[in-house]
């Protein structure tokens, strides 16, 4: 197959690109999706397996291409050097949020440093270098308990650089190994900030030991990893790493055009009551200003208004800024691609054939429907992210739609429509929802902790799953005696040498250790009573059918069938 008819996917790809890739109208694709049991949309992300699928219909030869950052350099002729881009992750009890904390009113810009309030999940700073140069980091906070780890490996695609925080006084912890491999998948480089140096207990060399133990072997030791002590509490070294993530940053050459069609991504969704849905967006390439129309996932609308991290309305975002949007239909989803395009008409005829999520329908697969609406895009990713990992048997859970806010009149019919559960993930129902979700017959179950949610739905899937068999060894009678044969009937005695038999079951004959043929027992006695069952040690008579000739000192197995779970 030529090169020419090659093409590269990565783990999701939108179904517009995919159409463009293909040189087939977006139209085509729909419908061939619909045929194979999707709903879909222009604006749908495939996964691999099903893009590829489809590009091979068309006749073409599908490669995967590697986890790349999103911020990456741009090649334009026109970018220009842009700020980094970094995410500082750790263990929960590590000092992250301090360290990000005192860095955030360490270096506030003049006039802003009274009581000032953090508005988004996401801020950039002004710093003042030791060489006296003023240069602007981005920092993106993400949550740190392990159950939003979903959120961590979307932080490290997202991100130019990880500052890795490990407590002084506490070392390596699980979570700190995971944050270590999403940084060495997302390929994205990685400083460590040991924290907490000015407690008494703190042992930064132990720290650096199980750091190598883990291939970041410390510069001073002779390898590669960068390792900067400091305190969140008292501000020691933290100077030195901001110097530290500037000279990075400085070797990666960041670059991005300002002047390019605006890309960014959702790193935060919420619905505010006064001012509608609003979007945290991290601007990578291009500038966003008021007036701009854009397609955010599902979603679409004119921007009204732009906010920073204080929530002081600002006239544009230039990349690698975190900001506000204001003006959108509806909440869009975490990690959501916005799109500017030339008007609304444009965007309501891209986003107008949303159906119901889904992949391609597999023959005979038990899927159990659910809704979801949570409170904000992160705890929605996180929850979507733990029950697409849930599986039993056949059995899998089927996302028809999820989003952001509370459950609404349009949830309730489609989860009628669909028979699904909806599920509400820290959000209150009202009273009137509630009741007419009850006369439609729909059941929403509320959570506000990630686990019970998923444990509820593992039980359901267990419930649905199709019934795997499987024969099982439950004892072993030696045959010491033949008292009849006849007409392929037997009455033999023998002795229970292991387990515990049982009339009811099937029996498996083996003659010098190589089984001859199978038997089927009418009638056990113990002496001359009849008995259900025989234990190991004890011996026994029973009637036995068979087309084999059974023989003294033959080993007659009994086994049943059991239910796997």
């Amino acid at each position: 197959m030529s090169q020419d008819n090659q093409i590269t996917i990565g783990e999701e790809i939108s179904l517009r690109s995919l159409a463009s890739q293909l040189n087939v109208d977006p139209t085509v694709l729909i419908s061939k999706l619909v045929q194979g049991g999707v709903m879909a949309n222009i604006n749908q992300n495939l996964d691999y397996d099903t893009a590829s699928l489809i590009a091979e219909e068309f006749g073409y030869s599908v490669m995967q291409e590697e986890t790349t950052s999103i911020s990456k350099t741009s090649s334009s002729k026109d970018a220009v050097s842009r700020p980094p881009i970094v995410t500082i992750m750790g263990h929960v009890d590590h000092g992250k949020t301090s360290l990000l904390d005192f860095i955030r009113k360490a270096n506030v810009a003049a006039g802003e440093s009274g009581g000032i309030t953090q508005h988004i999940s996401a801020y950039q700073i002004e710093f003042t270098t030791s060489e006296r140069d003023k240069r602007k980091i981005t920092f993106i906070d993400t949550p740190g308990h392990e159950a939003f780890s979903a959120l961590r490996s979307h932080g490290a695609t997202l991100t130019d650089i990880v500052v890795l925080v490990v407590a002084a006084d506490d070392g390596i912890k699980p979570q700190t190994v995971e944050v270590i491999e999403h940084a060495k998948k997302a390929n994205v480089q990685l400083i460590v900030a040991i924290n907490k140096c000015d407690l008494p207990n703190a042992n930064p060399d132990r720290v650096k030991q199980q750091l190598s133990d883990q291939g970041l072997v410390p510069e001073e030791w002779g390898g590669k990893t960068v390792i900067v002590p400091v305190s969140a509490k008292n501000g020691e070294g933290v100077n030195s790493l901001l110097d530290l993530i500037i000279l990075t940053a400085d070797l990666l050459d960041l670059k991005a055009d300002p002047d390019s069609t605006p890309e960014g991504i959702v790193i935060e969704a919420n619905l505010d009551k006064q001012i509608g849905p609003t979007a945290t967006v991290l601007v990578y390439n291009g500038t966003l200003k008021p007036g701009q129309v854009m397609v955010v996932g599902k979603t679409y609308g004119r921007i009204r208004a732009l906010q920073n991290d204080l929530g002081v309305t600002i006239s544009s975002a230039s990349p690698a800024m975190p900001v506000k949007l204001i003006g959108l239909k509806d909440v869009p989803s975490f990690g959501d691609r916005i799109e500017v395009v030339p008007n609304e008409k444009v965007a309501r005829s891209m986003t107008q054939n949303h159906g119901a999520k889904g992949k391609l329908a597999k023959e005979g697969e038990n899927t159990y429907p659910i809704i979801i609406k949570a409170d904000v895009g992160g705890s929605l990713a996180a929850l979507e992210d733990s029950i697409k990992k849930l599986k039993v048997k056949d059995a899998t859970i089927d996302i028809v739609q999820s989003g952001i806010g509370p459950v609404t009149e349009n949830d309730i019919k489609l989860a009628a429509a669909s028979s699904a559960l909806l599920i509400s993930f820290r959000v209150q129902t009202i009273k009137r929802l509630i009741e007419l979700a009850q006369k439609e017959n729909v059941e929403i179950k509320d959570y506000w902790i990630i686990y019970d949610a998923i444990e509820f739905l593992q039980s359901e899937l267990k419930r649905i799953a199709t019934p795997v068999f499987i024969t099982v060894e439950i004892g072993r009678l030696k045959v010491l005696e033949i008292f009849s044969s006849k007409a392929k009937l037997s009455i033999i005695g023998g002795e229970v040498t292991q387990g515990e038999i049982h009339g009811d079951c099937e029996a498996v004959i083996y003659r010098d250790k190589e089984e001859i043929g199978k038997a089927k027992v009418s009638t056990i006695r113990t002496g001359k009573l009849e008995a259900k069952s025989v234990a190991s040690g004890t011996q026994c008579g029973m009637e036995i059918a068979s087309d084999i000739i059974i023989e003294k000192g033959d080993v007659i197995a009994f086994i049943e069938s059991r239910e796997e779970k």
